[in-house]
């Protein structure tokens, strides 16, 4: 086994890659990292199946890569399998960069293939070059900590066996193997930003410090660590700090609990948080969380936009963090009810109702209080009762001397979110409410000794 060999294996076992016995997905796509990383598992004894992506994008020089590969893979008797996509259109179709397009579609084969194969890892070949270029690109983007520890080793079931050594390693690899590759043209191009890093700023920082790639290596080892250890702290402040999470996605975050936390557990909670409500943590830099802190120090209303489509607002003591927007566009219609003896349901949204029947009083009769569950007294009600919205003009009695407070008025010393009051289900005589669910009830329909029939309400629904 070459040393170069015993290097590459020796960073498997470090990071428990594989097992023995174990197939691998190989990203081949003809150039120096790949071949090498298809040549050493090969050697190593492992089971690689080779996967080649042809883009659709350089024509004939993409064809020939294909060629290339497939040629190669039948020289060392290896599992060969070629998808082709026009990457461009996908791009424009998904409205996502050509780059981002060709990865997403990369390792949708790549874990097709697994699972066709029963294959356990993918193994793609990133080398130390690649980690440098990376931490030097997140940095410029403003990434924390995270984004500074650059490309992990192991990622899920994705593997990065080249990580530990260099791209000149690779090459003289090859070149002592009397092995060729491919050079993509793209890649000598400067008009993409990491090949700028590439083919620009990495040479000038070897002019300045012949060491520097192994010293930004060695700066992401360092991050990653300080990061795992800060994540743990932050997830406990996290476990503190979160109000709710729902199944729609939105993230709702106590903004007292979170100007507890020191600057940098707090800027972490809030990654983690926003990085919940897209479902994805690409694209969220710092400079968007520290939009979202400075918004903990406005007043309620306040709002600014994420990417993805989110939002995050306050609301009173609250950060929520969501996707959805105003929910006045889940107002239900107004439903009026016809009570009779028999007990009636009547759907107000998805997985919300209420049950009303009515009952003769006497003396068994018990006052239940229950926040979700109320009694008025049939015989005060006057006019048409229905189920609906909050409208203009709504109002209702608070005590027992006829006094009125505005609905409105009712959701602000409630502290009740502002995308919220749209959507309350209420249940009203024209514009008095009976009963703001949930929330409020009315001293004027209230059960007392002059009552002989009793209007039962009850509320099952999200909320109660």
């Amino acid at each position: 086994m070459r040393d170069f060999e015993k290097k590459i294996y020796g960073f498997i076992n470090e990071y428990s890659m594989t097992k023995e016995g174990e197939r691998i997905i190989v990203g081949l796509s003809g150039g120096a990292d790949s071949v090498c990383l298809l040549y050493v598992l090969k050697k190593l004894g492992m089971l690689p199946v080779a996967v080649h992506i042809n883009h659709m994008i350089r024509g004939n020089e993409a064809d020939m890569d294909e060629k290339f590969c497939k040629n190669l893979c039948e020289k060392l008797t290896i599992p060969f399998k070629a998808y082709h996509k026009d990457i461009k259109a996908l791009a424009a179709a998904e409205k996502m960069t050509v780059e981002e397009a060709g990865r997403r579609f990369r390792y949708e084969c790549f874990e097709n293939e697994r699972k066709e194969y029963g294959a356990d890892k993918i193994a793609v070949a990133h080398n130390k070059n690649d980690l440098a270029e990376t931490v030097i690109f997140n940095m410029t983007r403003g990434s924390g900590l995270n984004g500074l520890a650059g490309i992990k080793p192991v990622r899920d079931n994705i593997i990065r066996p080249l990580l530990d050594v260099k791209r000149n390693e690779i090459e003289a690899y090859l070149k002592e193997l009397g092995q060729d590759f491919r050079t993509d043209s793209t890649n000598l191009s400067k008009d993409y930003d990491r090949n700028k890093i590439r083919h620009i700023v990495i040479p000038t920082l070897l002019e300045l410090n012949a060491g520097a790639l192994e010293h930004i290596c060695e700066a992401a080892k360092d991050s990653e660590e300080s990061y795992n250890y800060i994540k743990g702290i932050s997830d406990l402040g996290l476990s503190r700090c979160l109000q709710e999470e729902n199944a729609d996605g939105s993230v709702v975050l106590d903004v007292t609990g979170l100007k507890k936390e020191t600057r940098i557990i707090r800027e972490n909670i809030l990654h983690e948080a926003i990085a919940r409500a897209a479902g994805r943590r690409k694209d969220i830099t710092r400079r968007h969380i520290t939009d979202v802190e400075a918004l903990l120090y406005n007043e309620t209303g306040s709002s600014i936009n994420l990417p993805y489509g989110l939002t995050a607002r306050i609301s009173y003591e609250k950060l929520i963090i969501s996707a959805l927007g105003p929910e006045s566009g889940k107002i239900f219609e107004t439903i009026d009810v016809r009570i009779n003896r028999n007990e009636i349901v009547i759907p107000i949204n998805e997985n919300e109702n209420l049950e009303i029947w009515t009952e003769d009083r006497d003396s068994d009769t018990v006052i239940i209080k229950n926040d979700y569950t109320k009694m008025a007294d049939y015989g005060k009600i006057k006019d048409t009762l229905c189920i609906r919205t909050p409208m203009e003009g709504d109002y209702i009695v608070i005590d027992d001397r006829g006094n009125k407070k505005k609905i409105s008025r009712i959701f602000i010393d409630n502290k009740i979110d502002r995308e919220k009051r749209t959507s309350w289900p209420v249940v009203a005589c024209g514009n008095e409410i009976i009963w703001a669910i949930g929330l409020r009830y009315s001293e004027a329909f209230k059960v007392d000794d002059t009552t002989e029939k009793v209007l039962y309400m009850k509320y099952q629904g999200k909320g109660e």
